[in-house]
């Protein structure tokens, strides 16, 4: 029997169909809206305990003056390279570190002008160092030296901090008018935003040119500038003091709060904003974090911020960012700072964050691996459009059997609740004030939420997945009793009539931990509706015989409810088998087979694998072999094997397949590619009068020179020897396929579309495939919108010796670094 045509399974993507349920904030961490106790791990697929919310001591006295020092100091900047540049006061400049035992100097500024000390450096992403210089100035250095030192600024706008742009650029927020008197609601200090742009003209472009060289007015298409793109009224009781932005191009804008009790003094928590690209978000409050006076991004949802809790510790707290207008409150994750000088963050554009320790030399935020987590936390299902309901298909679907791919560490487990409803309206939400509403499944070391023997608890399966033949979405190895796939027949614990019967199921989670350690669930299914033993084996006396409200009475289950649950043991392990024989095509399915018996499949029709082709692509050869077969040896077998091979290049044009006998009349244009052989009959016309033409009317090329094409004119008469030339040179246009390769395969696919197309020709064809340096080929593939491939654009690369060649894709230039003696290969 079939046990798939008898029953459903669906799966509740952690990601996609749970909602956390807010849990219960600490009682000394007072939260309007506390946020949820679960953590969606995107890069896991799984749901577990978020961190435990951490708890700071303060001390009043001096800390907010030992703040506002903080947050005037200069960050600096750090290269992928791992150099750094910095301001030295000493020397009044910025150097540069990294490449050698001595620092470089980069700029230097006058000493006796205070007011033209940088307030801050950055490497933005176009590879150029920007420097606040005071005055309101913002200077631009290449660091290849590809052009001049170059000053911009901004009429009324005084650029103090800075943060690079995603696109090239920076942006900027001026320095605090004050940190003692913050604006009030008339005050007419504003909140403004700026943003450098545009980059300026190499010297090779400025250099002397002879007289008569035409040079344009304007050569700089894109010149240095900047320019506004915020400016609003001021944020009352609120002071500006920091920018980062986020690897995905967040602007983030962090800010002190001050008490409006006590003049001058930030009791409130900071507070982050977003710039939308036309004004501000509504704030993020990080939960006890006073006078922070640096910041920058951990991941697209988390920040680091320093905190200066007394007159000698600084420590880094980490966020978790929610939706604008709600609290954060800090990570119980802990970042040790070691050899910490006390200043602010490097800016750098790649993650982890780095801090300056006392040496001068950077160092790397990592957190200390002693986890800290939330000892509890619930989620639920959604139901919406995006995630629809767990729908059985019929008031009386019973629902049969749950499955979990969980990890469960010692001293942690999994509750699952589980409810039902014939409308699509969510149930009593109170788990423990209704149980007839929700019915408790225990999972792993954790007691159930309530006194009840009867609970249900699952047990571990060996098997990946209960799906036939499938590996499970873990991606961590089973462990018995730990880690894996975990099932527990549905139940109503502690009723007459056990059975959950109803429409709609709803689910809701709560996960359970010992404070170190953590559940983490991967996947819960639920199927229904229910293949009951006795219902199809036994005599109708053996059934249910109470119904109504009395099987929901509380109390000993009924023999004929303990019966369907006694053969629920067999049932559990009968079925599975009977899926996986049901399910035996999927064996010699070639997207379905298992990895080790993909070349005993290939076998049965006897193809083979090159050796050079990789894993992913052999299922799709194999799904593509039935049809290639019946087409081996023609030239439509020859594309749809070529097309498999390369994922759809055929198809696309990156693969043109060209039978020469077509050539006889249509001489075409070929461009990219090289066929400068001489002893080639399709060749030797082109190559020594340089005629071509497309089609049949169309020439391209000198009139006066048709020696070529006149050999080959019908209506003009030609000698024997002529004649027998002619068709020597037909003879050998016969049996001959080129196949154009026009796009960027490097030397292994190129070697693998060869030796595929060797093998998937016939015998008595000579074949060549010729390697293209330009994707458009007119003639060949010249149909714009149709037939005519154009590829990307390839990107730079570094030059190798053998492989590269100049002109094309490949370009010599010295990397960018701050100190530059690494690009001077010093």
């Amino acid at each position: 029997m079939d046990a798939n045509q008898l029953r459903f399974w669906m799966l509740a993507d952690p990601l996609r169909q749970w909602e956390p349920i807010p849990g219960t904030p600490p009682p000394d961490v007072p939260q309007e809206e506390p946020p949820p106790d679960v953590y969606l791990d995107a890069s896991r697929r799984s749901v577990r305990l978020a961190s435990s919310p951490a708890t700071i001591s303060w001390e009043e006295t001096q800390s907010q003056v030992h703040a506002e020092q903080l947050l005037f100091r200069t960050p600096g900047t750090l290269d992928a390279f791992g150099t750094w540049a910095y301001l030295d006061l000493a020397a009044s400049a910025v150097m540069a570190a990294g490449a050698g035992a001595q620092p470089i100097r980069l700029l230097t500024f006058d000493p006796n002008n205070p007011f033209t000390l940088p307030s801050d450096l950055v490497l933005g992403h176009d590879d150029v160092l920007y420097v606040a210089a005071g005055g309101g100035k913002v200077l631009l250095k290449e660091p290849r030296d590809r052009w001049e030192l170059t000053t911009v600024s901004a009429e009324g706008f005084d650029a103090w901090r800075l943060a690079p742009a995603p696109q090239g650029g920076v942006f900027a927020i001026p320095r605090p008018t004050s940190l003692t008197a913050p604006p009030g609601p008339n005050d007419a200090t504003r909140v403004q935003l700026a943003r450098v742009s545009g980059r300026p003209v190499p010297r090779e472009v400025l250099r002397e040119r002879a007289p008569p060289v035409f040079r344009p007015r304007g050569e700089e298409t894109d010149p240095p500038r900047m320019s506004l793109v915020l400016d609003a009224p001021p944020l009352e009781g609120e002071v500006i003091v920091g920018i980062a932005t986020s690897p995905e191009g967040r602007v983030a804008l962090l800010s002190w709060v001050y008490d409006a009790t006590r003049a001058g003094t930030t009791r409130d928590d900071a507070r982050l904003r977003f710039f939308t690209g036309r004004g501000l978000t509504a704030p993020i409050t990080l939960k006890q974090a006073r006078r922070p006076f640096s910041f920058a991004w951990l991941s697209a949802d988390r920040i680091a911020v320093l905190l200066r809790v007394d007159t000698e510790t600084v420590i880094a707290v980490a966020y978790t960012l929610g939706k604008e207008g709600q609290a954060a409150a800090p990570l119980g994750d802990y970042y040790p700072l070691t050899a910490h000088d006390g200043g602010p963050f490097l800016h750098g554009l790649e993650s982890p964050p780095r801090y300056r320790t006392l040496d001068g030399s950077p160092s790397p935020l990592h957190p200390l691996s002693l986890p800290s987590f939330v000892t509890e936390g619930s989620m639920r299902n959604m139901a919406g459009a995006d995630a629809p309901l767990l729908d059985g298909g019929s008031p009386r679907a019973v629902w049969h059997r749950l499955y979990l791919e969980a990890s469960i560490p010692p001293g942690c487990g999994i509750r699952v609740f589980l409810a039902t409803t014939n409308t699509p309206l969510r149930p009593n939400d109170d788990m423990n004030g209704q149980p007839r509403n929700w019915h408790e499944h225990v999972f792993g070391d954790v007691a159930p939420g309530r006194a009840a023997n009867h609970v249900p608890r699952g047990v571990w399966l060996p098997s990946p997945s209960e799906v036939p033949f499938h590996s499970g979405l873990m991606p961590c190895t089973p462990e018995p009793q730990r880690r894996g796939l975990f099932t527990a027949l549905i139940q109503r614990a502690g009723l007459r009539v056990r059975t959950l019967r109803g429409r709609y199921l709803w689910v809701k989670v709560q996960l359970v931990g010992d404070g170190r350690s953590t559940p983490e669930l991967f996947a819960l299914r639920a199927h229904a509706p229910r293949f009951s033993y006795a219902e199809h084996y036994l005599p109708e006396l053996y059934r249910e015989q109470l119904f109504g409200e009395e099987a929901n009475d509380e109390g000993p289950s009924t023999p004929a409810d303990f019966l369907e649950r006694f053969l629920g043991l067999a049932e559990g392990i009968l079925t599975p088998l009977e899926d996986r024989i049901a399910s035996a095509s999927l064996l010699t399915e070639p997207r379905t087979v298992p990895e080790e018996s993909l070349e005993w499949l290939a076998n049965w029709i006897g193809f083979s694998f090159d050796s050079a082709l990789p894993r992913e692509r052999r299922r799709q050869m194999m799904e593509a072999a039935p049809r290639i077969r019946p087409w081996r040896g023609t030239l439509r077998g020859l594309s749809l094997a070529l097309d498999a091979l390369t994922q759809g290049a055929v198809t696309q044009g990156g693969l043109v397949i060209v039978e020469e006998f077509r050539l006889r009349r249509t001489f075409s244009t070929i461009l990219g590619i090289d066929l400068t052989d001489e002893d080639d009959p399709l060749l030797p016309g082109l190559y020594r009068s340089g005629n071509s033409f497309v089609g049949d009317t169309l020439f391209l090329g000198d009139e006066q020179h048709k020696e070529f094409l006149a050999l080959f004119g019908e209506d003009i008469p030609k000698t024997a020897q002529e004649e027998a030339a002619v068709e020597e040179f037909f003879l050998r246009l016969a049996h001959r396929v080129t196949v154009l390769v026009h796009q960027d395969f490097d030397a292994r696919e190129f070697g693998l579309i060869q030796r595929m197309a060797e093998l998937e020709s016939p015998a008595h064809v000579s074949l060549s495939v010729k390697l293209a340096s330009k994707p458009l080929m007119v003639g060949v593939a010249s149909l714009i919108g149709i037939d005519t491939y154009l590829g990307p654009t390839s990107k730079p690369e570094p030059m190798r010796v053998g492989h590269s060649a100049l002109g094309s894709k490949n370009l010599i230039e010295r990397p960018p670094s701050l100190d530059p003696r690494l690009h001077a290969g010093g």
